[in-house]
């Protein structure tokens, strides 16, 4: 008995520990894009967009890729990398890599490049966790901290604790026991006390604080109707048919990029430069690289407006992550696929005079899930978003339909097909400790 509690003691220990280390780092990480952001619409709204975004995105994919030469396992979303490692490969995880991806992502969200905050979370969740179990001497824990330590960083990021606990159980440990679903559930519920203790603006004692959510996205829809039911399942598969070329297509630019052989001091300004451009072309509702957008999704007006944000939104986000941007494509997947539901809303609304505003978050939930072929990350993480729960049906079955039609067509997903090439660039040997 007392050795079993010897051990429910230090997993306990180990999980507060990663779940401190988590919320500070992702409460920095976020102050540091939001501070970036801020400063590129100020820019933006007293000097010309034209002239504004494509300069801070050379200068932000400048300062990245000097970051990330200094590091290279801090390039690309982190997903991948982090999945290298429980697989076994040695692969660099720990403070510097942390650090550095920490500043070189929010650098290069902040200056407008289209990837997003949850891949570095990961990352950064993942390196905080492993360092955290060396430190308390949990060497046998220390691949159930460095999974629960990536999915309490995704929750972290978005707040949303159901959508990292689903995570770590699909994606980074495929399948798990009583306990481990326990160390991970108390985990990333550590990780949001941490984020939103430090996010409360109070001057109080700290005990007293509210820890209540942060994330601005109010979705304010909550009629579900029978009649919308054929829209909702034709949007699941339009977003599958959508998922199946963007995926083929982003791995295809990926190689490209690969046979360019460019290091990333060279080829982040180029991008961010390109990047700065093509945001141009997208309503100044965009700029704020803050947000996923779903309120400037839901101001759209007409179809064509709608088209030509998802076919800008699908582009950018596919080269930037192609490219090995530090940031990573889950809140991107999210954005095209709400830019997706807001286009057959739009269409609906014209055709049959029916537009759910349901739509917009079952498209984004529905484009993520027929990617990663992860339906609870995508339907919880959604519905955490939009704070709605009468959205989660909707999202829920849009998103089932999807990933139905995408697995008839192909039953590997963005992130096997990441993973496979990885592996295959690198010789097999046993993990070292770096």
């Amino acid at each position: 008995m007392p050795g079993h509690l010897a051990r429910l003691l230090r997993l306990f220990l180990l999980a507060n520990a990663i779940g401190a280390g988590v919320g500070v780092g992702i409460w920095l990480y976020a102050r540091e894009i939001d501070l970036i952001t801020n400063l590129r619409l100020q820019l933006a709204t007293g000097l010309p967009r034209a002239l504004v975004l494509p300069v801070l995105g050379l200068l932000g994919g400048a300062a990245a890729g000097g970051l990330i030469a200094f590091e290279p396992a801090a390039r690309g979303s982190g997903i991948v990398h982090v999945l290298l490692w429980l697989r076994g490969r040695a692969v660099p995880l720990g403070w510097r890599v942390a650090v550095v991806k920490l500043l070189a992502s929010g650098l290069a969200i902040g200056s407008g490049i289209p990837v997003g905050p949850e891949g570095p979370s990961i990352q950064i969740g993942a390196s905080v966790a492993r360092e955290s179990a060396d430190a308390l001497h949990g060497g046998r824990h220390r691949r159930l901290a460095v999974a629960v330590g990536s999915g309490a960083g995704l929750a972290a990021v978005f707040h949303a604790p159901l959508g990292g606990i689903a995570y770590i159980l699909e994606e980074m440990l495929g399948r798990s026991s009583l306990r481990t679903n326990a160390v991970a559930a108390f985990t990333t519920f550590m990780a949001l006390v941490w984020t939103r203790l430090l996010n409360e603006p109070g001057h109080g004692p700290l005990l007293l604080r509210n820890l209540v959510p942060i994330t601005e996205v109010p979705s304010r829809v909550n009629e579900l109707r029978l009649v919308d039911l054929p829209l909702l399942l034709g949007l699941g598969v339009a977003a599958a048919l959508l998922a199946l070329p963007y995926q083929r297509g982003l791995l295809a630019l990926k190689r490209r990029f690969e046979r360019l052989v460019l290091p990333p001091w060279k080829l982040l300004p180029l991008l961010g430069l390109a990047m700065g451009a093509l945001g141009v072309l997208l309503p100044p509702a965009f700029d704020d690289a803050d947000h996923l957008s779903f309120a400037a999704l839901a101001g759209m007006n007409g179809p064509l407006e709608a088209l030509r944000v998802l076919l800008i939104q699908g582009l950018g986000t596919a080269v930037a992550v192609a490219a090995d941007a530090p940031g990573g494509f889950l809140a991107p997947a999210l954005v095209v696929g709400a830019s997706l539901g807001t286009l057959v809303q739009q269409l609906a609304g014209i055709t049959i005079h029916l537009a759910p505003a349901t739509l917009l978050f079952a498209g984004g939930s529905a484009f993520l899930g027929a990617l990663t072929r992860t339906p609870l990350t995508a339907i919880l993480l959604t519905f955490e978003l939009s704070k709605d729960y009468a959205l989660l049906l909707p999202i829920g079955l849009c998103t089932l339909a999807a990933i139905a039609v995408a697995d008839l067509f192909n039953n590997r997903t963005v992130v096997d097909a990441m993973l496979e090439e990885a592996l295959a660039r690198q010789v097999p040997q046993r993990q070292q400790e770096t």
